[in-house]
């Protein structure tokens, strides 16, 4: 049965507090199968979203970092960093390390004010808020404070040969690079080179710089800049004629036992009409007894240039 509500012929000064009083009884009114609703909607509610409350643990791979305010004018690297990463392992709710990404966990070791050399220290995690850290694998890191070295040096093309018998010619810009890092790092590198690159006329394209050491292997140092343009300026094709390769007669108390040249012939360059008059050319070798190998130099007229470069392995004996 419902109840009535505020009598509209009551005086205007009565009306607030009849309507009080209406609104009270309406709020008591089956109060205590509301209050068993709002616990039955909270209980639901509870069980429904506890999954999301739980806290679970998840495991990141996290690059580590190197802090180090070390005052002073000298500018210092560091060398042989190992681990480069740690597995960090996070507690907190699902929904929040869901959100996560390896780059937004902090990893580091401080050398601020430790001498020059090599150093271990405990590495340190900084987690995103509504986080924890239980546990980073492997908890020290090893590595080598040196002076920082900066030195110039130039940049070596590397090319793959050309479609046709052209002669390419390029030009680099810039065609010096600055090789930044630890002293004794950039202390071995031997060269700079272009990633090999294939133009045609007119082509110019951007390429990586790689810092290379004595045995070709790469090196692990700042380029500045780290590309640079590679432009192909030759505007046609110059003659080119590959003709065999013959040995020089040897002296006569000499006698060759076995020889090899590789390669057999070779690529000539010059003035089409000189090219046409030569059938072959003469690798001059220093002959002795014995088993020896060489690079000889090639006997061709003048204005002709060799393109390649020609090895001979001789086996010979004093008669």
């Amino acid at each position: 049965m419902s109840r009535p509500g505020p009598d509209p012929h009551q005086p205007a000064s009565s009306r607030p507090v009849q309507a009080a009083r209406y609104w009270w009884q309406r709020l008591l009114h089956n109060l205590p199968q509301k209050f068993l609703a709002l616990l039955l909607a909270f209980g639901l509610w509870f069980v429904a979203t506890e999954d999301r409350r739980a806290n679970i643990q998840q495991t990141y791979d996290v690059a580590l970092d190197v802090r180090d305010t070390t005052g002073g004018q000298e500018k210092r690297a560091i060398d042989g960093l190992n681990p480069a990463s740690v597995r960090v392992t996070l507690s907190g709710s699902r929904q929040r390390l869901g959100a996560l990404n390896a780059s937004d966990i902090g990893a580091y070791v401080d050398v601020t004010d430790l001498p020059d050399g090599e150093f271990s220290r405990t590495v340190r995690v900084v987690g995103p808020d509504g986080t924890r850290s239980l546990k980073v694998v492997p908890t020290v890191a090893q590595g080598r404070i040196d002076a920082e070295l900066s030195r110039s040096q130039p940049i070596i093309l590397s090319v793959t040969a050309p479609p046709n018998n052209s002669v390419p010619r390029y030009v680099l810009s810039p065609r010096q690079v600055t090789v930044s890092g630890p002293s004794q790092v950039v202390d071995s590198v031997a060269r700079v080179v272009t990633v090999p690159v294939t133009l045609l006329q007119g082509d110019q394209l951007e390429t990586r710089l790689l810092a290379l050491d004595a045995q070709g292997q790469p090196v692990k140092v700042r380029l500045t800049p780290a590309s640079t343009t590679v432009a192909r300026i030759d505007s046609g094709s110059l003659p080119v004629r590959s003709v065999p390769v013959r040995l020089n007669t040897p002296p006569g108390n000499v006698r060759v036992l076995s020889s090899n040249i590789e390669p057999a012939t070779v690529r000539l360059i010059g003035p089409e009409d000189v090219l046409a008059a030569i059938s072959s050319v003469t690798a001059t070798v220093a002959y002795r007894s014995g088993s020896f190998s060489s690079q000889p130099p090639l006997v061709v007229p003048d204005g002709v240039r060799v393109l390649d470069r020609v090895t001979v392995q001789i086996k010979a004996e004093t008669k």
